[in-house]
């Protein structure tokens, strides 16, 4: 069956590959001017000498909302270069700079702004390339993008920029060394010159007005990297340096309830070496996340649990390399249990050839093996191999190994697949996987793969996937995926979209359908009998019951108004359950108001049928979900997030209460310095009616003093409920109290 579906869709699609980028730089092309004598000063102003000689670029259209139309206020750029750097200057007019939405916030948090920003493909391979963008405050962002429209937001680059606001508008200087880039070639001292992809978007968010130089594709708002225009006339040009040292010195202390409060002392190192322009290597030695911010808690009813994102900075970097369309590396599961002693990793391009290698060692620091440790030891590891093909096309393998000791030898968890992206023609896509997982005993129906055939352009996009995922497939050692253990599906699903622009605003639809069987092994009803001997099968269950969904959403985006968007949905399925074979409904709504007001709100609501894992039988819930942010100044935000959900029998008796509420506050000293204040509540009260509650605090001080040099000043403390001594009732306590000093400073070689 698999092989048949990918054949048929290969056959059906095959022809539209044939559709590629053209050849040659076409119309959109810039001359980057050589430096000569002194680079401009990085300050916002563009009144060096420089910018006068450099070939000035202008007539940006508009993307949204009047596509294709000139735009309200244009754009002016310039580009510069000398042997290690890049240098682009920007003028924004605009004829209300008095008018500009200005926010000064950390690095990466551009929405609420108007925003200039840039894409730089280097290798000029159509596919991969690097995303740098700035507001008139001058806050840094950027990310690197892979097969064409995907993003890696974790991607930090060293460069410079300054902004300035002036009776003309905005304008802003960037200065990008070299460095940042991975060349597939970099010896240029005498070759020929270069020709980069380019192009530029401008936001002028109290319009709700998206501009470009170039990019005005079928793709929409998402640029492509197939579809930028052109930089010429650079050469001559250097990486520069490529060894990076960064250790780190880290002291404080710890204590809780039932232990009295400890001094710490530590030491790390992080070290980053490019083996070639395009090939870069890290290691880390005891790395310590003291300054990473709790994971923001939600409330999940579900019987899966929440998969929260990878926040530490060794394993964020470079991730997208290990991306693949099911979870099998899930980097959270390495140190989840045990302290991280060491780690290495490999990523960049060798040719058409993407590579990235894994390693970490997990334990805990010991003087003797006699000391006794219950943090996990094992070793991780995972190998990925992706080959460009086509134009804009690939195929790859990844492998993840999970190694540690057991009472009968080293245990073992492996999962490996190939997997495939295929670009047919501008708007076509071809994505599928097939993976196998590994662990001691016989291994057998425990293969999954997926395919799914998509084409998505600015107006409308769908989709239809077929995907079997075997009972015993268990990937949740090394990678993540919401299953039952022997417990499987094989299931078809379709989607589709609509969103035509309705004179400023836009409105958008969706239709969602699914078709599923659920598969099951034996040890899957002796499991579940075991755990639930007072129950019995449903008497309308069966085996080969098919589950199906239907729902469709609309909504409408506004412009230049305070409502920014509201959306309505419904959704109708058949669920197939041991105990329970029953219709559910689910609908709601949400809304936006405007994000560049002082004052933003958000508000969902959701009524849902579902089933009650804990109580194995269906019941209903009903959510509200309430976000606001305040900004009473450009350098102050105020962001209070809460939640709270009910749960109900099937007599309608309220079975569960669940509660939670996140606060944090952030505020910046300067564009490298600021203050946050982070607090989290978590109260419920589910089938045992007993009530548990979590508290967290957090207070960060964090300044970058120079680039990639930080000095952190951490406070952390937890409380929660527990049992004490023969009381019934649970008492609130402290869990634990940490306070940590950090500097890590960067040696760049």
């Amino acid at each position: 069956m698999p092989k048949f579906v990918v054949a048929l869709l290969l056959f059906i699609a095959y022809p539209l590959y044939l559709f590629a980028h053209p050849e040659g730089v076409g119309e959109h092309v810039v001359e980057a001017y050589r430096i000569v004598g002194e680079p401009p000063r990085i300050d916002g102003i563009l009144d060096d000498a420089v910018w006068e000689n450099a070939e000035p670029q202008s007539g940006f259209i508009q993307l949204e909302p009047s596509r294709g139309n000139p735009a309200t206020d244009d754009t002016e750029f310039r580009i510069a270069y000398d042997v290690h750097n890049i240098y682009i200057a920007f003028r924004c007019y605009d004829a209300e700079p008095n008018k500009i939405i200005n926010r000064m916030t950390r690095r990466g948090d551009l929405y609420a702004s108007d925003v200039i920003s840039f894409f730089i493909d280097p290798h000029h391979d159509h596919r991969t390339g690097y995303k740098f963008a700035t507001n008139p405050a001058g806050v840094q962002s950027d990310n690197y993008r892979y097969e064409d429209t995907q993003r890696d937001s974790n991607w930090k680059g060293i460069w410079w920029v300054e902004s300035n606001i002036d009776e003309l508008g905005w304008s802003a200087e960037f200065k990008i060394p070299f460095a940042n880039f991975r060349f597939t070639d970099f010896s240029h001292k005498s070759g020929p010159t270069q020709i980069w992809g380019f192009d530029i978007e401008r936001v002028n968010r109290r319009k709700s007005e998206v501009t470009v130089w170039k990019q005005l594709t079928q793709a929409g708002v998402v640029t492509r990297m197939s579809d930028l225009g052109h930089i010429v006339g650079i050469r001559d040009i250097e990486t520069g340096k490529n060894f990076e040292i960064s250790p780190y010195l880290l002291g404080g202390g710890m204590g809780a309830t039932d232990a009295d409060f400890t001094r710490q002392l530590g030491t790390g190192l992080d070290v980053q070496y490019s083996l070639t322009s395009a090939l870069k290597a890290n290691v880390t030695v005891n790395p310590d996340f003291a300054q990473v911010e709790a994971d923001q808690l939600e409330i999940n009813l579900t019987r899966f649990p929440t998969r929260f994102p990878e926040k530490r900075p060794f394993f964020v970097e470079g991730n997208s390399f290990f991306e693949t369309p099911y979870d099998l590396m899930f980097s959270r599961r390495i140190g989840s249990r045990g302290n991280i002693l060491w780690g290495g990793k490999l990523t960049g391009k060798v040719g058409n050839y993407s590579v990235g290698v894994l390693g970490n060692q997990t334990g805990e620091f010991r003087f003797s093996e006699s000391t006794p440790s219950e943090k996990e030891q094992a070793w991780f590891s995972a190998i990925r191999v992706k080959r460009d093909i086509l134009k804009r096309s690939n195929v790859g393998v990844l492998f993840v190994n999970k190694e540690q000791p057991g009472s009968e030898g080293w245990n073992h968890s492996r999962v490996g697949g190939i997997d495939m992206n295929l670009a047919l023609g501008k708007t076509y896509h071809l994505t599928g996987q097939y993976a196998g997982s590994f662990h001691p005993g016989e291994d057998s129906d425990n293969f999954a793969w997926t395919v799914d055939f998509a084409q998505r352009n600015y107006l409308w996009s769908s989709d239809i996937g077929f995907e079997r995922v075997a009972p015993n497939f268990e990937i949740n050692q090394t990678g993540f995926l919401r299953k039952e253990r022997n417990r499987g599906w094989q299931r078809v699903s379709m989607r589709s979209s609509y969103s035509p622009h309705w004179g400023k605003h836009q409105f958008f639809s969706g239709l969602i359908a699914r078709l599923s069987q659920s598969l099951y092994t034996p040890a899957y009803f002796a499991e579940w009998r075991e755990r639930n001997p007072e129950l019995s099968l449903s008497p309308e269950f069966d085996e080969d019951l098919f589950k199906w969904s239907a729902g469709a959403n609309i909504g409408m985006d506004f412009r230049e108004i305070l409502l920014d968007d509201i959306t309505v949905y419904y959704d109708r399925s058949r669920e197939v359950e041991l105990t329970e074979v029953f219709t559910a409904d689910r609908y709601g709504f949400e809304m936006d108001t405007d994000s560049t007001k002082p004052v933003a709100i958000g508000i969902g609501v959701d009524f849902a049928d579902y089933f009650n894992f804990r109580r194995q039988q269906a019941g209903k819930q009903r959510s509200l979900l309430l976000e606001s942010t305040i900004r009473p100044r450009s350098n102050l935000s105020i962001e209070l997030d809460s939640g709270y959900a009910q749960s109900f029998n099937l007599e309608g008796a309220i079975d569960g209460r669940f509660f939670v509420s996140s606060l944090r506050t952030t505020y910046l000293f300067t564009r490298e310095s600021f203050l946050r204040l982070f607090t989290q509540a978590n109260r419920e009260r589910s089938v045992s009616m007993e009530i548990h509650q979590t508290y967290l605090l957090s207070l960060l001080f964090g300044w970058e003093y120079s680039p990639k040099s930080h000095l952190f000043v951490a406070y952390n403390e937890t409380w929660g409920d527990a049992t004490v001594g023969t009381a019934p009732a649970r008492e609130l306590q402290l869990e634990n109290r940490v306070i940590v000093i950090k500097v890590t400073y960067l040696y760049n070689l």
